[in-house]
């Protein structure tokens, strides 16, 4: 076992430093996730030890000196566009004897040492400058900073620890932008289908178009497109990103760590909210051009696809900070305080359309299912209660027959976005009504059933079910009224949303009834000569595919084309507007092949039984489970020759009868059949299931959840049984399916689309919008590699600005 206690002896780090050398990994950082090995007063380990060679460094090489681990940030070969913040962190991770000092800054050689001190005693220690408790590291950030011209920086670093120098030297590409300039364009739309890999591409396709003699008889608006290009998707710290840097490596230019928004890793670790920070194209383009910003999405609004266009925060899980920061509202008392905070107080700029879930982050406690109430229901009678009309259910966190914290508890933010002149509303009646001349918050109903746990009550329910809810799509021909769909029951936290479940989802907007209002609403706030970017975000297309509801997630990805069809056919007419389609990673599935469900559904493809049976202790049941039955010894189940593969591969059978882009029912004759790569224990018996459940069970991923196809073919696990260490979810790849490490596909429209082809780096695309957006319509305009002009020349001067 390796040593859990903080180093106290240098030549034991020194040790472990060789350790890493000698086996030819070199530069290194430190900490499992690349923050710095201990909290920065050297009271405890951060996480765990690293799983390579042992010692107290990186289980990633990083640009550092492998000595003193001094380093830069924003991480080197980060990709800026010219006025673009950010902050510039130098900082020590294995402690010294006595206190390091900073001897020498430079850009391209020039000393910018007093600047850089003067900064940071302008700024203070402590929060601002990002100051590690023990003064035996070093670590400040001087925030705000930014280059004025397009070219190649390199900053170099030298720092004296117990009277040696160490130099540690970042490059940095910056690429022009329309800084000067009025943007040539007006518009920008961002549609991120999370986890959207092309096999989703591909069933969204096969699932609405019809397939003759091979030839699909029609195509999906993305199909349509002017480009197509690969995008890379790993992290700073993971070849497997998350949603967070997914996202924010293509607003920022910068590689992220794992569950970090728009910061980089520091040595103080046991803050994050103080680490070195990064300007989003959203922020830049607000606070230089005056442009309207806006989020819409099916997740809660503070998750890491959304948050990743305004807030900045180490753990994507800081989601009242985050809800604080879209809205520029810093107080002392509050998740995101005010003192210390100043200069991200100057970096945040509000969002003027935030649309999707997750009330708790958003209204206070008081006016939610109160602390300390009985845990069996809402007070009757009071309809201000979160629970009564957002369905959060009371007994969240209970505690001895009390509840506790459902909302927030320092401050109402829907009554603070009143105050900033922001409409409110919660369904689709009230978005509808809302004026287009306002700022817009909307926050809908989750998918609160209390079997459905696959998306819970913070994400609004999936489409499937909402079209289900609408009388637009059946499942199997069940319908909302079917006890099996669960929709014809009231809701469980009372009726203030609507009298039946299906009411309630209902009133739901659609992807495509948000994005219109949000458009609205962005080209009234712009007016006639302003412009605006919104990013788009299909959540439950990764939400859905965790569980492994490979159907409901074909559906996600038609609402995705469905509304960038009316995008293409509406906004980008004008051809000012730039339309971009992509997902910030995949996840393991593909296709492989159809099934009938009929046969299944009679029982036609597997003997009464079912393909296993369980054994029970006290009613409920346990295993191991028992395959296979007397008769047929040799055959565990026959589920597992319903799959028609190769010749017996025949085309789908699915209608669309009433025209609205979406399958009439996910299990027609003949149904496409999906498989993932990666997957917990579950069982599978190829049917839509009536509700979204878990695919494991409760008690361990390595077994399938009893109430999910109990008569289905056993799939078993091959993925970790225990949670990832530092994950944003304690569940994450043990009892869900995990993402994936390929290139994912993206599609862009407008003038300046050929930038977008090729095959690239996430944190390469947001310069290239900054290229379309400056008029840059080719690669030919283009003067290099990159395809991004200026990047590769080497300014006289340093430029650094922003002291």
């Amino acid at each position: 076992m390796r040593a859990q206690h903080p180093p106290s002896k240098r030549h034991l780090l020194s040790l472990a430093v060789a350790a890493l050398l000698g086996s030819g990994v070199q530069p290194a950082a430190a900490g499992p996730d690349d923050d710095a090995a201990y909290f920065s007063d050297l009271s405890k380990r951060n996480s765990i030890d690293p799983v390579v060679n042992g010692g107290l460094l990186s289980d990633n090489p990083t640009n550092a000196e492998p000595t003193t681990g001094l380093r830069i940030m924003p991480p080197t070969d980060t990709l800026l566009i010219a006025g673009q913040r950010f902050d510039l962190r130098v900082e020590t991770q294995i402690p010294a004897k006595t206190a390091p000092s900073l001897s020498k800054l430079t850009v391209n050689g020039k000393d910018i040492t007093k600047a850089f001190n003067d900064k940071i005693n302008t700024q203070g220690s402590g929060l601002e400058s990002g100051t590690p408790a023990a003064n035996t590291l070093y670590g400040a950030t001087a925030r705000n900073l930014y280059f004025a011209k397009p070219g190649t920086y390199t900053v170099e670093a030298t720092v004296t620890v117990d009277g040696s120098p160490y130099t540690i030297k970042n490059t940095y590409r910056v690429a022009d932008s329309p800084l000067k300039t009025k943007p040539k364009l007006k518009h920008v739309v961002f549609f991120l289908g999370d986890a959207m890999g092309l096999p989703i591409r591909s069933a969204a396709r096969i699932y609405s178009k019809r397939i003759v003699e091979g030839r699909t008889q029609g195509k999906l608006n993305m199909d349509l497109m002017d480009e197509y290009g690969l995008v890379q998707t790993a992290s700073f710290d993971s070849v497997i990103t998350d949603s967070a840097p997914g996202m924010a490596n293509y607003v920022t230019g910068m590689k992220q760590a794992n569950n970090a928004l728009n910061v980089s890793v520091d040595n103080t670790p046991e803050n994050s909210l103080d680490n070195p920070r990064i300007e989003t194209l959203w922020e830049f383009m607000k606070r230089v051009h005056g442009w309207k910003t806006g989020v819409v999405t099916d997740a809660f609004v503070t998750d890491a696809t959304p948050a990743a266009e305004a807030a900045h925060t180490r753990a994507r899980s800081n989601r009242t900070a985050i809800a604080q920061q879209f809205l520029d509202y810093y107080e002392d008392g509050t998740a995101q305080p005010k003192t210390g905070y100043a200069a991200l107080a100057e970096l945040t700029q509000p969002l003027d359309v935030i649309i999707g879930g997750g009330a708790r982050d958003w209204i206070l406690d008081a006016n939610a299912a109160k602390a300390g109430t009985p845990c069996n229901g809402p007070t009757p009678g009071d309809k201000n209660q979160l629970n009564t009309f957002y369905q959060y259910s009371s007994t969240v966190g209970c505690s001895g027959g009390k509840a506790t914290v459902v909302g927030r508890t320092d401050k109402d933010l829907f009554e603070y976005a009143r105050t900033q002149g922001y409409t409110v509303v919660r369904n689709l009646d009230e978005l509808n009504a809302a004026p287009d001349d306002k700022p817009l918050l909307g926050i809908f109903t989750g998918e609160f059933r209390p079997a459905a746990g696959a998306l819970g009550t913070d994400n609004i329910p999936g489409v499937l079910d909402r079209l289900v809810a609408r009388g637009q799509a059946t499942i199997r021909g069940k319908t909302a009224g079917d006890p099996e769909i669960a929709q014809n029951v009231a809701p469980p936290q009372g009726t203030d949303c609507g009298a039946l479940i299906s009411d309630c989802f209902k009133k739901v907007p659609s992807k495509l009834e948000s994005v219109q209002k949000a458009v609205k609403v962005l080209n009234t706030l712009a007016g006639k000569n302003g412009g605006w970017i919104l990013m788009v975000e299909q959540s439950q297309i990764d939400k859905l595919a965790h569980p492994l509801e490979y159907e409901r997630v074909v559906y996600e990805a038609l609402e995705l084309d469905g509304t960038l069809g009316w995008v293409l056919q509406n906004v980008a007419k004008d051809r000012r507007t730039l339309t971009l389609v992509s997902a910030d990673h995949a996840q393991p599935e593909t296709i492989i092949g159809v099934t009938l469900p009929s046969s299944i559904a009679a029982g036609g493809a597997t003997q009464a039984g079912g393909c296993f049976t369980t054994n029970t202790v006290g009613g409920k049941p346990a295993y191991p489970i028992t395959l296979g039955t007397s008769a047929d010894a040799n055959r565990p189940c026959l589920l597992q020759d319903a799959i028609g593969t190769f010749n017996d591969g025949t085309f789908p059978t699915y209608t669309d009868a009433n025209q609205d882009g979406f399958p009439d029912d996910p299990d027609p004759t003949v149904k496409l059949m999906i498989e993932d790569g990666g997957r917990p224990t579950y069982s599978q018996d190829f049917l839509t299931n009536y509700q979204p459940l878990d695919p494991a069970a409760a008690v361990s991923p390595a077994l399938p959840n009893p109430n999910r196809d109990p008569n289905g073919l056993l799939m078993t696990g091959n993925m970790p049984t225990k949670p990832v260490v530092g994950s944003a979810a304690k569940t994450e790849n043990s009892s869900v399916a995990p993402h994936s490490g390929e290139d994912v596909p993206l599609s862009a429209s407008g003038p300046g689309a050929e930038l977008f082809g090729g095959v690239y780096e996430n944190s390469d695309v947001h310069a290239r919008i900054a290229a379309v957006l400056k008029g840059t319509k080719s690669i030919k305009q283009a003067d290099d590699r990159q395809d991004l002009p200026g990047v590769n020349r080497v300014p006289s001067g340093n430029f650094l600005a922003g002291w």
